[in-house]
């Protein structure tokens, strides 16, 4: 499935709302998405929301590192906004939670990272 990105400009940062596939192919057209809204727009902040993905596989979740480090280093941040059941599992298996900020709703301000993961001890 091709990846779509809608952006929404917003105070002081960007959503960017991604839908289809983040597997290879899809991340390199995130990461040139991004680097182009970081020209045109100079977000303090992305929220990726990414409840429409279908797919991912590790080069879609190294992306999303990849949006969160280079957020801070411009010094601002970047949110995962409501990751699809497939999206959330894969980020906590490869402990990736530990790393990026993590919304499960547009309005919570909880990091999933916080919550408790059964197993994972």
């Amino acid at each position: 499935m091709m990846l779509r990105i809608q952006i929404t400009p917003s105070d002081g940062g960007i959503s960017m709302a991604v839908r289809g596939d983040l597997d290879m192919e899809g991340s390199g057209e995130l990461r040139v998405c991004v680097s182009e809204a970081l020209q045109t727009y100079r977000p303090g902040h992305i929220d990726l929301e990414l409840s429409g993905v279908a797919f991912i596989d590790c080069s879609g979740c190294r992306t999303l590192l990849w949006v969160q480090r280079r957020m801070r280093g411009r010094g601002g941040t970047a949110t995962v906004v409501r990751p699809s059941s497939l999206v959330l599992r894969l980020l906590r298996l490869l402990e990736f939670d530990h790393e990026l900020t993590i919304r499960s709703t547009s309005e919570d301000t909880t990091s999933v990272s916080l919550e408790a993961k059964p197993g994972l001890n």
